[in-house]
């Protein structure tokens, strides 16, 4: 009896221990082999989505093809145009303002201008009866006429509206939009005033 039950201890014991050997060897395998291919498909994936996404809207590049930033302001008659508020933070993936600061440009893909930034805020640089015009989002025009002037400039050098509706931006540039009927001296402060910007580079 004692014979009998000694080979059926052996037995389990043999049993558990090719269990055993078998979990073993399977949790090793799941380690060593299974993990480290799912971790290659999933960057592979990544890389791949990186690489080979396609091009946004009206040719632009893939997401994430640059990252750039920029500071710029626009100013009407004198007071700066408060883009920080949240109806327009973020509203392209493409270029945007973000985290509540409405004077540094982000682009995050090739091919996309200040002009493609203002028509996702639902406004534009325009030419009205042959007038530059700054066109709000609330429909409001500014419009060049006897007293006032849309002017542009790009890092301090004077340019015109359609130049700056196409421009894209590059790491620390310094864009300005403004209307009124500002002197020289009151211009080259407002450039002063962009130049100054820390951009946000995030």
């Amino acid at each position: 009896m004692s014979k009998k039950n000694n080979k059926n201890q052996d037995n389990n014991e043999k049993k558990k221990s090719y269990l055993d050997i078998t979990r073993k060897k399977r949790s090793k395998t799941l380690k060593n082999v299974v993990l480290p291919i799912i971790g290659g498909i999933v960057i592979l994936g990544i890389i791949s989505a990186l690489l080979f996404s396609p091009p946004g809207p009206s040719g632009f590049g893939a997401l994430g093809s640059a990252h750039e930033h920029a500071a710029f302001l626009i100013k009407i008659n004198e007071k700066n145009i408060d883009l920080s508020i949240p109806k327009y933070q973020v509203q392209s993936d493409y270029i945007h303002v973000e985290n509540g600061d409405g004077t540094t440009l982000h682009r995050h893909a090739t091919n996309v201008t200040f002009g493609d930034f203002l028509e996702t805020i639902k406004m534009n640089l325009d030419k009205e009866n042959n007038n530059n015009c700054l066109v709000f989002d609330n429909g409001t025009n500014y419009c060049d006429d006897n007293a006032n002037k849309l002017n542009a400039y790009i890092n301090g050098n004077s340019t015109g509206i359609e130049a700056i509706s196409n421009y894209i931006i590059n790491d620390n540039d310094r864009l300005l939009v403004i209307y009124g009927n500002e002197t020289e001296n009151e211009i080259n402060r407002a450039v002063k005033e962009v130049n100054d910007i820390e951009i946000q580079f995030t």
